[in-house]
């Protein structure tokens, strides 16, 4: 294996949450990232907004590729649960909100 190339930042929201979904979603497919600024939201106002957002910086910026269609496929699939209907827990038998991937009583993936 080569050198290995320079960092790139490639993904920031101000939703700390779905950083840390974005994150897992990389690190589960190989893809070595860290995620920056996820402390530094307290000083916005302080600093320009767009600074203050929590960021996750690819370890390589050869992944780009994979990370983009990653991405792409995690953000289509956030939207197709948004736009569903209510859904209830298959475990608890509770009823959750359409955009929720997981049970909000029992944690139970959706089906």
């Amino acid at each position: 294996m080569g050198e290995q190339g320079k960092m790139k930042r490639f993904y920031q929201d101000y939703n700390t949450v779905k950083v840390y979904q974005v994150k897992q979603l990389l690190t589960d497919a190989g893809i070595q990232c860290v995620v920056k600024n996820e402390l530094i939201q307290g000083a916005a106002g302080e600093i320009p907004l767009n600074e203050a957002m929590p960021e996750i910086w690819l370890v390589d910026e050869e992944w780009d590729s994979k990370a983009n269609q990653l991405l792409a496929n995690f953000e289509q699939a956030q939207q197709e649960m948004s736009a569903t209907a209510e859904w209830i827990c298959s475990e608890c038998h509770t009823v959750n909100e359409g955009d929720f991937g997981i049970c909000w009583n029992c944690q139970t993936p959706r089906e």
